[in-house]
């Protein structure tokens, strides 16, 4: 969440620390991989501060997203608040496209290394109830072209983000935690994100996440005081695909200071800051 919404900065903790790693096809070569590094931090004046970072290698190309958030607490009741959000930024886009195979003996004048960097802002918004939560973001507000000077060219789209979620108390030990998260991108299938948890005492999670048109995936977290260790593994539902080897794996490691965003709210206001 703390990457493609920055009204999330400061949300969840006083300080928060989250690192993603993700191999997707683990058999082919030159696969994507995707590592994310994002910190939120709550301040005082009900302001949240946040950092992300997002490096995606795929075959010839090297992108990495780099982005500066900034969120606003408004106490809506006693239970009910909204974050609003805005995100600044940019991606650093890197191409080797010599690396490719080509069959011209005098090679091919448009494979040349490409590099560039691609300014961009975002903006989001995520309400917080007792037991349920909404959240709207587009992380990059304009389309980006990579180069200009080429006759095939690619482009950042715009990406927006809409999702939902609660959480129920089925016995005073197991909740269920259900969610949706669905996309939306120019040009392309809108898809969703059909996440179901259940979780023991809020220390063991295990569910099952299903994107559309996509693939199906497993899901564990097993949360240790501050400390939360998340697995993931993704498999396509494609007919075409699912007879291919195409398996992805994530993980994620989440560290909390400070206790909840509550706990944040009251030391970020106390005289010694």
């Amino acid at each position: 969440m703390n990457v493609i919404n920055p009204a999330f900065a400061g949300a969840e903790s006083s300080n928060m620390l989250t690192l993603t790693s993700r191999s997707q096809w683990v058999s082919v070569e030159g696969a994507p991989t995707t590592f994310a590094f994002a910190y939120s931090s709550a301040r005082g004046n009900n302001v949240g501060l946040g950092i992300s970072l997002v490096s995606d290698k795929v075959f010839v190309e090297q992108q990495t997203f780099a982005y500066v958030d900034f969120s606003y607490k408004l106490q809506m009741s006693s239970d009910n608040v909204l974050y609003l959000g805005l995100k600044g930024g940019g991606n650093f886009y890197d191409s080797d496209p010599t690396a490719l195979s080509t069959y011209d003996p005098f090679g091919d004048p448009t494979q040349i290394g490409l590099s560039k960097f691609n300014p961009n802002i975002g903006a989001g918004a995520y309400f917080k109830a007792s037991n349920y939560w909404m959240s709207f973001s587009i992380p990059r507000l304009f389309n980006v072209k990579r180069n200009k000077d080429l006759a095939i060219t690619a482009k950042d789209r715009v990406h927006a983000y809409f999702g939902a979620g609660a959480d129920f108390a089925v016995t005073s030990a197991i909740y269920l935690k259900p969610s949706l998260m669905i996309r939306k991108v120019k040009g392309l299938p809108t898809t969703a994100d059909i996440t179901a948890m259940a979780s023991w005492q809020n220390q063991f999670d295990l569910g099952i996440s299903v994107r559309t048109n996509s693939s199906i995936a497993l899901m564990s977290i097993v949360s240790l005081g501050n400390f939360d260790v998340g697995y993931a593994y993704e498999t396509p539902t494609e007919n075409l695909l699912s007879q291919v080897n195409l398996k992805t794996h994530e993980i994620v490691l989440r560290i909390k200071f400070g206790g909840g965003e509550g706990d944040a709210s009251e030391q970020s206001t106390s005289p010694e800051e």
